[in-house]
């Protein structure tokens, strides 16, 4: 059953399952980093296993944590060339609806691997990944396959471009 989440209501359960005090001391952009990352999961894994969503969330934080992406998790996730977005999800045009127990646990997800509490060993140098139904052609190393997703690591890690789509 899909149900319409508001900007409000998204916020209000980020509130509700992000285990911190809300106090002066919280900064207001810990909440949207981590709305992004939940978004970007809900969006990239929604309808994958919890191992699903935790690949996705870390790929998002191996590039935070790499050199040559943005510095920021909505950053990382809303990055553009000149030709794609990504993460294409951020490049098409997504409706509102929202189905409400995958997306707590896209928010799971997020606060587990942004607390850093849960990661997938060999995916720590993986940067990039794609859906098993398309065939990007990309000269990197994959690493292992979760769920529709395929994940990669640079062949070279000196190898930096990322303007490949996933």
């Amino acid at each position: 059953m899909f149900k319409i989440l508001t900007p409000f209501v998204i916020v209000l359960m980020i509130f509700i399952f992000y285990p911190v005090k809300i106090d002066k001391t919280i900064q207001v952009s810990e909440y949207k980093q981590l709305a992004c990352m939940a978004k970007n999961i809900y969006f990239e894994a929604g309808h994958e296993s919890f191992e699903g969503k935790i690949a996705v969330a870390q790929i998002t934080m191996n590039r935070l944590n790499h050199q040559s992406f943005p510095k920021t998790v909505c950053d990382v996730v809303y990055e553009r060339n000149k030709r794609t977005c990504q993460f294409s999800w951020t490049c098409e045009k997504k409706t509102n609806k929202i189905n409400q127990e995958k997306y707590v646990e896209s928010i799971e997800a997020a606060r587990l691997v942004m607390q850093g509490k849960a990661s997938i060993d060999i995916l720590k140098d993986a940067l990039y990944y794609h859906a098993d139904y398309v065939n990007p052609r990309w000269n990197k190393q994959k690493v292992a396959k979760i769920g529709r997703h395929i994940f990669y690591e640079p062949r070279n890690q000196r190898q930096l471009p990322h303007n490949q789509k996933i």
